[in-house]
């Protein structure tokens, strides 16, 4: 019986058939577990034990495997699977393959790397990171292969700290001289871009689902964690130039639906509050709208004003 035999077996109501499919796709699990350890240097063999993996290897595979089979369960028992679209290990993939890395990332990091291996991989990253170099030529500079040099620059070491980007013989806020008059903000600026946000989260919201998922999966914005085009063209059974293409139409919906929105109302008001004109004629809303707008954004800013003032 095959998986999708089994899962529309699970819909119609035969619970049985859940247990079948997890243990048909145990196989499934651990090789992306596998997978998944190997690009975090997690796969290490036993060396008074030829062809068996050491303890510590073990461990990380199990605990894998259980992050794995939590997504498994989720995503069956969500009833999101449809298999007209993809085989069900097709679909899975990606699911798998993005929680066991996230978990890697949170408790692993680079401590699965040698010290000297971790050198290796900063100077990568700052190469890449820092100095605007292109992959081959860091890969040229460093004898080795591209793919090489795409794997350290992906690795999750998060090498590169405020710290790092300021000379060594600087010994003042390193904050300040990145972001010099940035630490703090305006009370008005920091509640017209929360506001800004706000509004434009609820345009965002009324894109079609598919739409926000690319969206937000591509930028890493509204709750979405930020994914490679590669992994939703998995999800979505799309090419990534496809996923390309479908996040500039998302894009452009936005942008059509932006003239006459709440948030260019919001943006226009607070230009008129910088420069309070009233608008022509032919533009009857905001006329209509506009003392009583104007009015309460100044009660905003009088308050927070009084209140970061108080606060000096």
């Amino acid at each position: 019986m095959t998986n999708e035999e089994l899962v529309r077996l699970y819909y119609d109501g035969d619970e049985t058939a859940l247990d079948k499919l997890y243990r048909r796709n145990l196989g499934l699990i651990r090789s992306v577990a596998k997978e998944s350890a190997k690009e975090f240097n997690c796969l290490h063999m036993d060396s008074d034990r030829p062809g068996k993996f050491s303890g510590y290897t073990k461990t990380i595979l199990d605990d894998l495997c259980g992050e794995g089979v939590l997504e498994f369960l989720t995503r069956i028992q969500s009833r999101e699977y449809d298999e007209s679209r993809a085989m069900l290990t097709t679909y899975l993939y990606p699911h798998l393959k993005g929680r066991m890395t996230r978990w890697l990332e949170r408790s692993i990091g680079n401590l699965a790397l040698s010290k000297d291996d971790m050198e290796t991989v900063r100077k990568a990253q700052k190469m890449y990171h820092s100095d605007w170099r292109s992959i081959d030529e860091i890969a040229e500079e460093m004898d080795v292969d591209s793919a090489e040099v795409t794997q350290h620059i992906r690795y999750n070491t998060h090498f590169l700290g405020v710290y790092d980007l300021v000379p060594e013989d600087y010994d003042g806020d390193p904050f300040e001289r990145l972001m010099p008059g940035k630490l703090s903000a305006p009370a008005e600026q920091i509640v017209y871009r929360r506001v800004s946000v706000e509004l434009l989260r609820e345009m965002f919201d009324a894109l079609p689902k598919k739409d926000r998922d690319i969206l937000g999966k591509f930028y890493g914005i509204f709750g979405f964690q930020k994914t490679s085009l590669k992994e939703i063209g998995m999800y979505h059974m799309m090419k990534e130039s496809a996923v390309e293409k479908a996040k500039d139409r998302a894009i452009k919906k936005l942008e059509k639906a932006y003239p006459g929105s709440k948030l260019q109302l919001w943006k226009t008001v607070h230009r008129l509050m910088r420069r309070p004109i009233l608008p022509p004629d032919d533009d009857t809303e905001l006329r209509m709208q506009f003392p009583k707008y104007v009015h309460a954004l100044a009660e905003v800013y009088g308050v927070l004003n009084e209140t970061t003032t108080d606060e000096k």
